[in-house]
Protein backbone atom coordinates (compact mmCIF):
# COMPACT_ATOMS: atom_id res chain seq x y z
CA UNK A 1 0.00 0.00 0.00
CA UNK A 2 1.42 3.55 -0.84
CA UNK A 3 1.84 5.75 2.27
CA UNK A 4 2.88 8.98 3.10
CA UNK A 5 4.15 9.84 6.48
CA UNK A 6 3.96 12.98 8.11
CA UNK A 7 5.46 14.43 11.25
CA UNK A 8 1.87 13.97 13.04
CA UNK A 9 -0.75 11.51 10.86
CA UNK A 10 0.35 8.54 8.37
CA UNK A 11 -1.50 8.70 4.97
CA UNK A 12 -2.20 5.48 3.57
CA UNK A 13 -4.07 5.02 0.04
CA UNK A 14 -7.03 2.53 -0.59
CA UNK A 15 -7.10 1.40 -4.29
CA UNK A 16 -9.95 -0.97 -5.95
CA UNK A 17 -11.95 -3.70 -4.22
CA UNK A 18 -12.28 -4.34 -0.09
CA UNK A 19 -14.20 -7.33 -0.45
CA UNK A 20 -13.64 -11.14 0.99
CA UNK A 21 -11.29 -12.05 -1.17
CA UNK A 22 -8.63 -9.04 0.05
CA UNK A 23 -9.88 -8.41 3.17
CA UNK A 24 -7.59 -10.51 5.34
CA UNK A 25 -4.40 -8.95 3.45
CA UNK A 26 -6.09 -5.70 3.85
CA UNK A 27 -5.77 -5.82 7.37
CA UNK A 28 -2.68 -6.99 7.80
CA UNK A 29 -1.19 -4.27 6.15
CA UNK A 30 -2.93 -1.88 7.91
CA UNK A 31 -2.28 -3.05 11.68
CA UNK A 32 1.26 -3.24 10.21
CA UNK A 33 1.07 -0.26 9.36
CA UNK A 34 -0.70 1.55 12.33
CA UNK A 35 1.79 -0.68 14.90
CA UNK A 36 5.13 0.40 13.42
CA UNK A 37 3.67 3.91 13.45
CA UNK A 38 2.43 4.37 16.89
CA UNK A 39 1.86 7.66 18.17
CA UNK A 40 0.51 8.60 14.79
CA UNK A 41 -3.29 9.27 13.35
CA UNK A 42 -3.83 6.90 10.61
CA UNK A 43 -5.72 8.37 7.83
CA UNK A 44 -7.38 6.37 5.18
CA UNK A 45 -7.25 8.03 1.58
CA UNK A 46 -10.20 6.24 0.34
CA UNK A 47 -10.52 8.49 -3.22
CA UNK A 48 -8.79 5.44 -5.54
CA UNK A 49 -11.32 3.06 -3.99
CA UNK A 50 -13.85 1.32 -6.10
CA UNK A 51 -16.31 -0.82 -3.27
CA UNK A 52 -16.07 -1.80 0.17
CA UNK A 53 -18.15 -5.23 1.05
CA UNK A 54 -19.03 -6.06 4.80
CA UNK A 55 -15.78 -7.95 5.19
CA UNK A 56 -14.20 -4.52 4.24
CA UNK A 57 -16.42 -2.39 6.73
CA UNK A 58 -15.43 -5.16 9.46
CA UNK A 59 -11.49 -4.32 9.09
CA UNK A 60 -12.85 -0.63 9.55
CA UNK A 61 -14.59 -1.54 12.53
CA UNK A 62 -11.48 -3.47 14.17
CA UNK A 63 -9.41 -0.50 13.23
CA UNK A 64 -11.86 2.09 15.32
CA UNK A 65 -11.84 -0.36 18.33
CA UNK A 66 -7.97 -0.73 18.52
CA UNK A 67 -7.03 2.78 16.94
CA UNK A 68 -10.09 5.20 17.44
CA UNK A 69 -8.31 8.54 16.35
CA UNK A 70 -8.29 7.49 12.47
CA UNK A 71 -10.40 9.00 9.68
CA UNK A 72 -11.40 7.87 5.88
CA UNK A 73 -10.76 11.12 3.48
CA UNK A 74 -11.92 11.56 -0.02
CA UNK A 75 -14.41 8.94 0.11
CA UNK A 76 -16.04 8.69 -2.91
CA UNK A 77 -20.04 9.33 -3.27
CA UNK A 78 -20.40 5.60 -4.22
CA UNK A 79 -18.22 4.62 -1.26
CA UNK A 80 -19.66 7.50 1.42
CA UNK A 81 -23.35 5.74 0.54
CA UNK A 82 -21.97 2.34 1.52
CA UNK A 83 -20.65 3.82 4.79
CA UNK A 84 -23.78 5.88 5.55
CA UNK A 85 -26.59 3.17 4.75
CA UNK A 86 -24.58 0.72 7.17
CA UNK A 87 -24.30 3.50 9.77
CA UNK A 88 -20.46 3.78 10.17
CA UNK A 89 -20.65 8.00 8.74
CA UNK A 90 -21.94 8.05 12.53
CA UNK A 91 -18.93 6.18 14.16
CA UNK A 92 -16.22 7.16 11.70
CA UNK A 93 -14.66 10.46 11.06
CA UNK A 94 -15.57 10.19 7.09
CA UNK A 95 -14.67 13.38 4.75
CA UNK A 96 -16.31 13.06 1.00
CA UNK A 97 -14.10 13.36 -1.70
CA UNK A 98 -14.65 17.14 -2.93
CA UNK A 99 -15.65 17.87 -6.55
CA UNK A 100 -13.14 20.05 -8.93
CA UNK A 101 -14.43 23.03 -10.17
CA UNK A 102 -13.08 25.94 -12.39
CA UNK A 103 -14.16 29.71 -11.60
CA UNK A 104 -14.62 32.61 -14.60
CA UNK A 105 -12.86 35.77 -13.14
CA UNK A 106 -14.97 37.82 -15.05
CA UNK A 107 -17.60 36.46 -12.59
CA UNK A 108 -16.15 37.80 -9.83
CA UNK A 109 -19.22 39.57 -7.38
CA UNK A 110 -17.59 40.83 -4.45
CA UNK A 111 -14.84 39.73 -1.49
CA UNK A 112 -14.74 39.85 2.37
CA UNK A 113 -12.16 38.57 5.18
CA UNK A 114 -12.56 34.73 4.35
CA UNK A 115 -12.97 34.52 0.59
CA UNK A 116 -13.98 35.92 -2.95
CA UNK A 117 -17.59 34.79 -4.06
CA UNK A 118 -18.14 34.30 -8.43
CA UNK A 119 -21.19 33.51 -9.93
CA UNK A 120 -20.94 29.95 -11.77
CA UNK A 121 -24.46 30.68 -13.67
CA UNK A 122 -27.60 31.57 -13.33
CA UNK A 123 -28.96 29.79 -10.21
CA UNK A 124 -25.56 29.14 -8.25
CA UNK A 125 -22.55 31.20 -6.66
CA UNK A 126 -19.31 30.10 -5.01
CA UNK A 127 -17.57 31.53 -2.47
CA UNK A 128 -13.94 30.63 -2.62
CA UNK A 129 -11.83 30.92 0.77
CA UNK A 130 -8.76 32.31 1.63
CA UNK A 131 -6.42 29.45 2.47
CA UNK A 132 -4.13 30.87 4.92
CA UNK A 133 -7.46 31.35 7.75
CA UNK A 134 -9.56 29.22 6.49
CA UNK A 135 -9.01 24.98 6.81
CA UNK A 136 -11.45 22.40 5.87
CA UNK A 137 -12.85 22.28 9.48
CA UNK A 138 -13.74 25.92 9.91
CA UNK A 139 -15.64 25.34 6.17
CA UNK A 140 -17.66 22.76 7.73
CA UNK A 141 -18.42 24.70 10.36
CA UNK A 142 -19.40 27.64 8.44
CA UNK A 143 -21.79 24.88 6.03
CA UNK A 144 -23.24 23.77 9.46
CA UNK A 145 -23.73 27.50 10.97
CA UNK A 146 -25.51 28.41 7.87
CA UNK A 147 -27.75 25.94 8.03
CA UNK A 148 -28.57 26.21 11.52
CA UNK A 149 -29.27 30.23 10.89
CA UNK A 150 -31.79 29.26 8.09
CA UNK A 151 -33.66 25.99 10.21
CA UNK A 152 -33.93 29.58 13.33
CA UNK A 153 -35.68 31.77 10.18
CA UNK A 154 -33.09 33.78 9.46
CA UNK A 155 -32.94 34.60 5.93
CA UNK A 156 -29.36 32.94 4.63
CA UNK A 157 -28.28 31.46 1.26
CA UNK A 158 -28.58 27.44 1.31
CA UNK A 159 -24.87 25.96 1.21
CA UNK A 160 -24.79 22.74 -0.73
CA UNK A 161 -21.29 21.11 -1.62
CA UNK A 162 -18.03 22.00 -0.66
CA UNK A 163 -15.32 21.87 -3.54
CA UNK A 164 -12.09 22.46 -4.70
CA UNK A 165 -10.72 25.62 -6.69
CA UNK A 166 -7.22 25.40 -7.86
CA UNK A 167 -5.89 23.87 -4.38
CA UNK A 168 -8.16 25.88 -2.71
CA UNK A 169 -11.89 25.45 -0.64
CA UNK A 170 -15.03 26.44 -2.02
CA UNK A 171 -18.64 26.41 -0.98
CA UNK A 172 -22.04 26.19 -3.49
CA UNK A 173 -24.89 28.41 -2.54
CA UNK A 174 -28.26 28.63 -4.66
CA UNK A 175 -29.22 32.35 -5.17
CA UNK A 176 -31.44 33.09 -8.21
CA UNK A 177 -31.03 36.23 -9.62
CA UNK A 178 -29.12 37.60 -6.76
CA UNK A 179 -25.84 40.36 -6.55
CA UNK A 180 -24.64 41.64 -3.54
CA UNK A 181 -26.56 44.76 -1.78
CA UNK A 182 -23.01 46.70 -1.77
CA UNK A 183 -22.85 46.29 -5.94
CA UNK A 184 -26.74 47.22 -6.14
CA UNK A 185 -26.29 50.11 -4.33
CA UNK A 186 -23.36 51.42 -6.40
CA UNK A 187 -25.75 50.80 -9.68
CA UNK A 188 -28.52 52.65 -7.80
CA UNK A 189 -27.60 54.68 -4.89
CA UNK A 190 -31.09 56.59 -5.18
CA UNK A 191 -31.96 53.55 -3.00
CA UNK A 192 -29.12 53.72 -0.22
CA UNK A 193 -31.18 55.30 2.24
CA UNK A 194 -33.99 52.25 1.55
CA UNK A 195 -32.17 49.43 1.86
CA UNK A 196 -30.07 50.87 4.87
CA UNK A 197 -32.83 50.66 7.11
CA UNK A 198 -33.92 47.65 5.61
CA UNK A 199 -30.35 46.29 6.31
CA UNK A 200 -30.51 47.19 10.12
CA UNK A 201 -33.82 45.93 10.21
CA UNK A 202 -32.30 42.82 8.99
CA UNK A 203 -29.56 42.82 11.45
CA UNK A 204 -31.82 43.42 14.34
CA UNK A 205 -33.70 40.31 14.06
CA UNK A 206 -30.48 38.39 13.85
CA UNK A 207 -29.82 39.78 17.29
CA UNK A 208 -32.93 39.13 18.54
CA UNK A 209 -32.64 35.56 17.77
CA UNK A 210 -31.30 33.35 20.14
CA UNK A 211 -29.50 29.66 20.37
CA UNK A 212 -29.57 26.86 22.66
CA UNK A 213 -26.84 24.44 24.05
CA UNK A 214 -23.56 24.70 22.18
CA UNK A 215 -24.89 25.08 18.32
CA UNK A 216 -22.64 28.05 17.74
CA UNK A 217 -19.36 29.24 19.12
CA UNK A 218 -18.90 32.11 21.64
CA UNK A 219 -18.64 35.55 19.34
CA UNK A 220 -15.46 36.59 22.06
CA UNK A 221 -13.55 33.89 20.80
CA UNK A 222 -13.13 35.83 17.32
CA UNK A 223 -11.88 38.81 19.33
CA UNK A 224 -9.53 36.24 21.19
CA UNK A 225 -8.36 34.60 18.03
CA UNK A 226 -6.66 38.25 16.75
CA UNK A 227 -5.09 38.88 20.37
CA UNK A 228 -3.47 35.39 20.17
CA UNK A 229 -2.25 36.09 16.67
CA UNK A 230 -0.60 39.51 17.57
CA UNK A 231 0.61 37.59 20.78
CA UNK A 232 2.85 34.84 18.17
CA UNK A 233 4.02 37.67 16.23
CA UNK A 234 5.97 39.05 19.31
CA UNK A 235 5.22 43.10 18.44
CA UNK A 236 3.40 43.20 21.52
CA UNK A 237 4.19 43.69 25.48
CA UNK A 238 2.56 40.59 27.06
CA UNK A 239 1.37 43.26 29.68
CA UNK A 240 -0.71 45.04 27.31
CA UNK A 241 -1.88 42.21 25.33
CA UNK A 242 -3.35 40.95 29.01
CA UNK A 243 -5.44 44.12 29.06
CA UNK A 244 -6.90 43.69 25.94
CA UNK A 245 -7.62 39.98 26.37
CA UNK A 246 -9.79 41.36 30.21
CA UNK A 247 -11.22 44.47 27.85
CA UNK A 248 -13.29 41.29 25.16
CA UNK A 249 -13.90 39.18 28.55
CA UNK A 250 -15.60 42.29 29.51
CA UNK A 251 -18.23 42.35 26.97
CA UNK A 252 -21.57 40.79 28.68
CA UNK A 253 -22.46 37.32 27.04
CA UNK A 254 -25.57 36.47 25.18
CA UNK A 255 -27.37 33.47 23.25
CA UNK A 256 -28.01 35.54 20.44
CA UNK A 257 -27.05 35.20 16.78
CA UNK A 258 -23.81 37.04 15.54
CA UNK A 259 -23.05 36.92 11.90
CA UNK A 260 -19.61 37.99 12.62
CA UNK A 261 -18.84 39.83 8.77
CA UNK A 262 -21.83 41.36 8.34
CA UNK A 263 -21.62 44.02 5.84
CA UNK A 264 -23.37 45.09 2.29
CA UNK A 265 -20.97 43.11 0.48
CA UNK A 266 -21.94 40.01 2.29
CA UNK A 267 -25.78 40.70 2.06
CA UNK A 268 -27.15 39.04 -1.67
CA UNK A 269 -30.35 41.35 -2.93
CA UNK A 270 -32.50 39.14 -4.80
CA UNK A 271 -35.65 40.18 -6.15
CA UNK A 272 -35.64 42.88 -3.49
CA UNK A 273 -35.02 40.34 -0.64
CA UNK A 274 -31.85 40.29 1.32
CA UNK A 275 -29.81 36.84 2.41
CA UNK A 276 -26.86 35.93 4.13
CA UNK A 277 -23.67 34.86 3.25
CA UNK A 278 -20.47 33.76 4.52
CA UNK A 279 -21.43 32.50 7.96
CA UNK A 280 -17.46 31.81 8.07
CA UNK A 281 -17.65 33.39 11.89
CA UNK A 282 -21.39 32.71 12.91
CA UNK A 283 -21.19 32.57 16.82
CA UNK A 284 -23.66 33.87 19.51
CA UNK A 285 -22.80 36.88 21.43
CA UNK A 286 -23.15 40.45 22.23
CA UNK A 287 -24.23 43.12 19.04
CA UNK A 288 -21.06 44.96 19.43
CA UNK A 289 -18.99 42.32 17.66
CA UNK A 290 -21.27 42.96 13.99
CA UNK A 291 -21.08 46.49 14.70
CA UNK A 292 -17.28 46.95 15.57
CA UNK A 293 -16.70 45.24 12.02
CA UNK A 294 -19.54 47.01 9.99
CA UNK A 295 -17.74 50.23 11.31
CA UNK A 296 -14.22 48.98 10.32
CA UNK A 297 -15.19 48.11 7.03
CA UNK A 298 -17.98 50.38 6.26
CA UNK A 299 -16.69 54.08 7.30
CA UNK A 300 -13.30 53.75 9.05
CA UNK A 301 -11.76 51.45 6.01
CA UNK A 302 -13.25 53.61 2.46
CA UNK A 303 -12.08 57.15 4.86
CA UNK A 304 -8.53 56.07 5.30
CA UNK A 305 -7.93 53.72 2.26
CA UNK A 306 -10.98 54.65 -0.28
CA UNK A 307 -9.43 52.75 -3.15
CA UNK A 308 -9.86 49.35 -1.54
CA UNK A 309 -13.05 49.55 0.37
CA UNK A 310 -15.18 48.75 -2.58
CA UNK A 311 -12.86 45.11 -2.40
CA UNK A 312 -14.84 44.07 0.56
CA UNK A 313 -18.47 46.40 0.64
CA UNK A 314 -18.67 46.65 -3.15
CA UNK A 315 -19.56 50.63 -2.41
CA UNK A 316 -17.71 54.07 -3.50
CA UNK A 317 -17.00 55.58 -0.18
CA UNK A 318 -19.47 58.23 -0.45
CA UNK A 319 -21.88 55.73 -0.50
CA UNK A 320 -19.99 53.50 1.90
CA UNK A 321 -19.77 55.90 4.55
CA UNK A 322 -23.91 57.36 4.06
CA UNK A 323 -25.11 54.14 3.87
CA UNK A 324 -23.51 52.87 7.30
CA UNK A 325 -24.63 56.54 8.89
CA UNK A 326 -28.14 55.84 7.94
CA UNK A 327 -27.75 52.24 9.40
CA UNK A 328 -26.16 53.32 12.65
CA UNK A 329 -29.17 55.64 12.52
CA UNK A 330 -32.12 53.26 12.40
CA UNK A 331 -30.48 50.44 14.45
CA UNK A 332 -29.92 52.57 17.31
CA UNK A 333 -33.23 54.23 16.80
CA UNK A 334 -31.59 57.87 17.60
CA UNK A 335 -30.42 60.96 15.05
CA UNK A 336 -29.33 62.11 18.03
CA UNK A 337 -25.36 63.02 16.54
CA UNK A 338 -23.55 63.14 20.32
CA UNK A 339 -24.64 59.86 20.87
CA UNK A 340 -23.90 58.54 17.52
CA UNK A 341 -20.33 60.04 18.09
CA UNK A 342 -20.07 58.08 21.47
CA UNK A 343 -21.03 54.71 20.07
CA UNK A 344 -18.57 55.18 17.35
CA UNK A 345 -15.58 55.86 19.49
CA UNK A 346 -16.51 52.79 21.19
CA UNK A 347 -17.17 50.54 18.11
CA UNK A 348 -13.16 51.87 16.88
CA UNK A 349 -11.75 50.92 20.24
CA UNK A 350 -13.43 47.11 19.73
CA UNK A 351 -12.30 47.65 16.33
CA UNK A 352 -8.62 48.17 17.05
CA UNK A 353 -8.71 44.30 18.40
CA UNK A 354 -9.13 42.92 14.97
CA UNK A 355 -6.55 45.12 13.57
CA UNK A 356 -4.44 43.58 16.18
CA UNK A 357 -3.22 40.54 14.36
CA UNK A 358 -4.24 41.98 10.55
CA UNK A 359 -1.62 44.14 11.17
CA UNK A 360 0.95 41.59 12.16
CA UNK A 361 0.89 39.46 8.85
CA UNK A 362 0.41 41.96 5.83
CA UNK A 363 3.76 40.95 3.45
CA UNK A 364 2.74 43.90 1.39
CA UNK A 365 4.26 45.92 4.29
CA UNK A 366 7.80 45.97 5.41
CA UNK A 367 8.25 44.60 8.89
CA UNK A 368 9.33 48.26 10.33
CA UNK A 369 6.39 49.42 8.99
CA UNK A 370 4.47 47.27 10.39
CA UNK A 371 5.83 47.37 13.72
CA UNK A 372 4.90 51.26 13.72
CA UNK A 373 1.44 50.35 12.54
CA UNK A 374 1.20 47.56 15.89
CA UNK A 375 2.25 50.33 18.46
CA UNK A 376 -0.12 53.10 17.37
CA UNK A 377 -3.16 50.26 17.33
CA UNK A 378 -2.30 48.97 20.83
CA UNK A 379 -2.05 52.96 21.98
CA UNK A 380 -5.29 53.62 21.11
CA UNK A 381 -6.42 50.51 22.74
CA UNK A 382 -4.86 50.95 25.42
CA UNK A 383 -5.55 54.61 25.75
CA UNK A 384 -9.18 53.84 25.03
CA UNK A 385 -9.64 51.32 28.36
CA UNK A 386 -7.40 53.81 30.80
CA UNK A 387 -10.07 56.35 29.59
CA UNK A 388 -13.37 54.17 29.81
CA UNK A 389 -14.28 54.80 26.01
CA UNK A 390 -15.28 50.98 26.24
CA UNK A 391 -19.13 50.77 28.12
CA UNK A 392 -21.33 49.02 25.34
CA UNK A 393 -24.56 49.17 27.72
CA UNK A 394 -26.00 51.79 25.08
CA UNK A 395 -27.13 48.02 22.77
Amino acid sequence: MKTIIGSKDITVFLTGRVDSVNAPEVEGELFDIAECNKGKKLVLDSSEMEYISSAGLRVLMKLKKKYNDFELINVTPDIYEILSTTGFTEILTIHKKLKEITVNKENFIGAGANGKVYRLDDERIVKVYNPISNPPEKIEREKAAARQAFVHGIPSAIPFDIVKIDGMYGMIYELINADTLGKYINSHPEEMEKYAVEMAELLRQLHDTEFTGNELPDARLGLKNWIKIAEDSGYYRQSDLDKVYDLVDSIPHRDTFIHGDFHPGNIMLSDGEMFLIDMTDASIGHPVIDLLGMFQLMKLLPLMKPAIAPRYTGMKMELSVGMWDAFLRRYLGTDDASKISEVEKVLGIYGFIRSLGGVTFSDEVPDGVRREQAAKIIHCILKGIEQGITNVDFL
